[in-house]
């Protein structure tokens, strides 16, 4: 959890049509109203991103070194 106030949206996850925070809402829901399709389209949007940054080493290309 990056900052457990439910800012960043890192964590936010469907329950039961809601949109719900697991730093703040959970970690723990009832996994019969979790929307699971969306939530592994959340965990797939920088898949391309992220899978070329670990590529190179995992170093940040903003940052010189």
């Amino acid at each position: 959890m990056v900052d457990g106030t439910g800012m960043c949206g890192g964590c936010r996850v469907m329950v039961g049509g809601e949109n719900k925070f697991a730093c703040v809402d959970g970690p723990e829901f009832d996994a019969h109203q979790v929307d699971f399709a969306n939530l592994v389209m959340r965990q797939q949007m920088y898949k391309n991103q992220e899978s070329e940054e670990y590529g190179c080493g995992g170093h940040c290309k903003c940052v010189e070194e």
